[in-house]
């Protein structure tokens, strides 16, 4: 399993015995841990202190973590609550369930009894990225095939290395021209998207989100497509409560920003050797 650099993970269950097997998990590989036993408890922790990822419990009689997830990302419990990853722990693994969670606002879904590798890898998909992001670094090299399969999740560079003007070498620089003018698209894309979902305006965040599926999946910024896609396809379902996208998309982008630091990061290691 790929090593990761510690972070700060608050569990909130409040069933003791799933708890603390979690919590052990976590120790395990190095993480600093926290718990709390409610989603009241869940608000006023993530309040008071800092914290690079949430493993929320669904199911809780005070607060359950749909609720405590939903008021987080409105803000309830400052701005560090708008965009922290959370992900949900449940006992439900069917497909409603799932949405559920991310109509909430989550970002990752487990199913109890929590896998040891299905954690660690959610782990490494969100807290890293949330702790790089505050501290202001870029992702470390991916040393993996995990590593580098995570990476290409959120951004795959072969489907610019495929466009014909850059594979037949007429036009080698055009990948990387259309994705600077991808990457300076995005901020007026997700400030629609804000915009949108502050006036409840679905017609334009449907219309925006579909501008950015296809923006995205052109230049291979996968992760970005499939969540753009997501909303998509519940506004065009009749979905109205847009209150988790901003949140989502945000995560995203930082996803998408480390990502390709890191993989520049690398290519610039090969050219060197």
């Amino acid at each position: 399993m790929q090593e990761q650099a510690p972070i700060h993970v608050l569990v909130v269950e409040d069933e003791a015995v799933n708890r603390d097997v979690v919590c052990q998990m976590l120790r395990h590989f190095g993480h600093l841990v926290s718990a709390v036993e409610s989603g009241r408890e869940a608000l006023a922790a993530i309040q008071a202190s800092s914290y690079d990822l949430v493993v929320m419990d669904c199911r809780m009689e005070d607060l359950d973590g749909l609720e405590a997830t939903r008021r987080l990302r409105a803000g309830a419990a400052g701005e560090q609550g708008r965009t922290i990853p959370i992900v949900a722990l449940t006992a439900q693994a069917f497909a409603a369930d799932r949405e559920a969670c991310f109509k909430a606002g989550m970002n990752d879904f487990l199913t109890k009894p929590v896998e040891v590798d299905a954690l660690m890898a959610a782990v490494g998909r969100w807290g890293r990225c949330r702790a790089e992001v505050r501290a202001g670094q870029r992702a470390p090299l991916a040393d993996t095939a995990m590593a580098a399969s995570s990476l290409s999740d959120v951004f795959d560079h072969t489907v610019l290395a495929a466009l014909p003007m850059v594979a037949d070498g007429s036009q080698p620089e055009y990948g990387q021209a259309v994705l600077k003018l991808y990457l300076e698209s995005l901020p007026k894309l997700l400030a629609s998207i804000r915009q949108a979902v502050h006036t409840a305006d679905t017609k334009t965040a449907q219309r925006v989100a579909h501008s950015l599926k296809s923006s995205s999946a052109a230049v291979g910024a996968m992760a970005m497509a499939a969540c753009a896609a997501h909303a998509e396809a519940q506004l065009r379902a009749g979905q109205h409560d847009m209150s988790h996208l901003p949140a989502r998309f945000d995560m995203e982008l930082q996803r998408l920003q480390i990502t390709l630091g890191s993989q520049q990061q690398n290519a610039t290691s090969e050219s060197a050797v």
